[in-house]
């Protein structure tokens, strides 16, 4: 008689169907420390992934999580609907607009039941899963942002291809020469002590309140392990895009940093997954060393670094909006991102904060908060 294997409940028949069983815990574990599953948006956004098989699971101990995150996504689904009919209720006078909103929920049901009913046909019929490459390094651990290596390519590829429109406005807008501007008084002797010194970011109530430091397109990447003093640290220092010009405001300015566990640099924004601490921790203030600046948090996304194989959106290479139409594909884009579901406030003109950090809940994954100028 062939040798058992087991873990917890589950029993194997072979020694590769135990690894498999292993890697898949791993896995289980990993997502449900880095993530709250039992929150509506978090749950359906891992769902997605799963559907899409962004992650994949090898085993029986994968496929009951699946079921298991499945039976919250129902749950969560049907208490937005009540949720949301509630609303609807409450919202609309005349009896016509209420009979039609409550059969676009009945809709929203039908579907619901119809998606979940050909999840079952697919699980029946693909139980076992081809493993993905780009989950066997999903430990937990600090990793390094890829996209990063490649800014001055991706900097190269978005000089050649800037918009007429802002070529245009670059044209009739002189350009402000920082040798004109004065440092502020309480940055002076850090700039002086350092001249990639870009500003301060502080975020109140977290452990953000960082210098901001910026090098040029030759080397963007040098603080990703290089602190304030120019010497080696894993934790590297947070550190403005390369490309970006924030003397001359660009549209969109980039904040990178390590997502540490200990939750020094930008370790704590993955708490911005929780609803309740997002909207508790909004305010930011990110000072440039020639101005003061107030911002507010409107969008906390998840993404990934793409590669020059991949025609998908990249909010990553977004600095300029070369006119309205350029703005509103962006908002559209990360509207999509979105980790909860309610509109993103801002608009064509609006002058955006994003702070960008990885998170391993996929491979090259990104974990990134949009904030516009108060």
């Amino acid at each position: 008689m062939s040798e058992k294997y087991r873990i917890g409940e589950y029993e194997f028949d072979t020694y590769e169907d135990y690894l498999a069983g292993q890697e898949d815990v791993k896995k289980i574990d990993f997502i449900t420390k880095e993530m709250d599953i039992t929150d509506a948006d978090v749950a359906v956004r891992l769902y997605t992934l799963i559907r899409n098989k962004e992650i994949i699971f090898h085993s029986k101990v994968g496929i009951s999580f699946t079921w298991y995150l499945t039976d919250l996504v129902v749950q969560s689904s049907q208490k937005l609907l009540e949720e949301k009919k509630k609303k609807e209720e409450e919202r609309q006078q005349g009896k016509k607009i209420w009979v039609a909103g409550i059969a676009c929920i009945a809709a929203a049901v039908i579907c619901l039941g119809v998606f979940f009913a050909n999840l079952y046909q697919e699980h029946k019929k693909n139980e076992e899963y081809e493993r993905l490459k780009d989950m066997q390094h999903m430990t937990g651990q600090q990793i390094q942002d890829p996209f990063i290596d490649k800014a001055g390519t991706d900097a190269a590829e978005q000089e050649e291809t800037v918009s007429e429109d802002a070529q245009t406005a670059e044209e009739q807008e002189p350009k402000i020469n920082p040798a004109d501007l004065t440092v502020l008084k309480e940055y002076k002797k850090l700039f002086k002590k350092n001249k990639d010194l870009a500003g301060w970011l502080t975020i109140d109530g977290t452990e953000v309140d960082y210098p901001v430091m910026q090098t040029t397109i030759k080397h963007p990447d040098y603080y990703l392990h290089h602190n304030f003093d120019k010497e080696e640290d894993d934790a590297g220092s947070l550190f403005l895009d390369a490309r970006n010009d924030f003397v001359n405001r660009d549209t969109n300015l980039i904040i990178y940093g390590h997502n540490m566990r200990n939750g020094t640099m930008f370790g704590s924004l993955k708490n911005y997954m929780d609803k309740e601490y997002f909207e508790a921790h909004k305010k930011i203030r990110f000072d440039t060393i020639y101005e003061k600046v107030h911002y507010s948090i409107v969008a906390v996304c998840l993404s990934k670094v793409n590669y020059e194989d991949d025609y998908t959106f990249r909010y990553y290479n977004f600095l300029n909006a070369g006119n309205e139409d350029d703005f509103n594909a962006y908002l559209a884009n990360i509207q999509q991102l979105a980790v909860f579901d309610q509109k993103i406030d801002i608009s064509y003109g609006d002058e955006l904060l994003t702070l960008s950090t990885c998170n391993n809940y996929i491979e090259d994954g990104r974990l990134f908060l949009v904030a516009k100028k108060e």
